[in-house]
């Protein structure tokens, strides 16, 4: 029966496996009715291979291990509710002793509260898709095209080859889709979309590059100079975007790492040319 004044209470189940780096990766949905007294969960499966090819240098025995443990604890959490009838303030309680913050590879992030006129069990599902689901699809799926495209331009314009390759550089190991090795050292390249769903979303993925670069230069893996971000600007008009945008190329350009508009193909093509004529282009947002 569908309760037009259901407030549910709900968190998202986060898979970190490597801790220093604060990488992690959506793959759960836990939510609470306190009026009804329900506390129900959805975890995605012990074999995902979304998470595992996320994550490329984790032992995928990891994965499948933190999730078949952290399940068999909610369904224990579950039905301790259920027998002592929670309810109200005391399920709201359990809630938040479940879901506080934790340095572990499954914990949670913030707590949020919705008013809906749907079942627990659709609310669940429809959380599931948003943040676990399509989550993956929104930090990749355009990236890929744009590693694609960039592919078939080299694979015309270009004599010698770029190729994909796992780069380490202390607690970071990681794959980017164009380095070539130079007399100048690595070249390498990365394009960069800000495509996601939330603004938090974009911020997350993009300093996590950031992150990423920054630990390639001070380590002298790459030479500043020696990499490009071709970065695509978020297609929704929204402050909180244009913000996130700036924050991460103003970091990337706080690097020394070249920045360029994915569109100005013909601008990336000759620094991987190694072309003496290279010139950076502004990356404002307009």
């Amino acid at each position: 029966m569908i309760n037009s004044n259901s407030v549910y209470e709900y968190a998202v189940v986060r898979f970190m496996p490597f801790i220093e780096t604060r990488e992690f990766a959506n793959v759960g949905i836990v939510l609470i009715e306190p009026k009804e007294g329900r506390l129900i969960f959805k975890v995605s499966p012990k074999r995902f291979g979304r998470v595992t090819n996320f994550f490329e240098e984790m032992d995928k025995q990891l994965y499948k291990q933190a999730v078949e443990s952290f399940t068999d604890e909610l369904a224990r959490l579950q039905s301790f509710c259920r027998a002592n009838h929670l309810r109200s303030k005391e399920l709201i309680g359990v809630f938040r002793e479940l879901t506080r913050q934790r340095e572990s590879v499954m914990h949670f992030g913030n707590v949020s509260r919705v008013l809906a006129n749907e079942t627990a069990e659709k609310m669940l599902d429809k959380l599931y898709q948003k943040f676990v689901a399509r989550d993956f699809v929104n930090q990749k799926y355009r990236e890929q095209q744009m590693v694609k495209a960039l592919r078939e331009t080299f694979a015309n314009e270009l004599a010698h080859k770029y190729s994909e390759r796992k780069l380490k550089a202390g607690i970071y190991e990681f794959t980017l889709p164009f380095v070539r090795n130079t007399s100048q050292g690595k070249r390498i390249i990365k394009p960069l979309a800000f495509d996601q769903k939330t603004a938090m979303s974009a911020a997350e993925h993009g300093l996590m590059w950031v992150n990423r670069m920054k630990a390639l230069v001070e380590k002298n893996i790459v030479m500043p100079e020696q990499a490009l971000i071709a970065v695509e600007p978020p297609l929704k008009p929204h402050n909180d975007f244009k913000e996130v945008y700036d924050e991460v190329t103003g970091s990337v350009e706080d690097l020394g790492i070249n920045l360029e508009q994915f569109e100005n193909i013909s601008k990336i093509v000759s620094f991987a040319r190694d072309s003496g004529d290279y010139i950076d282009s502004s990356t404002s947002w307009q």
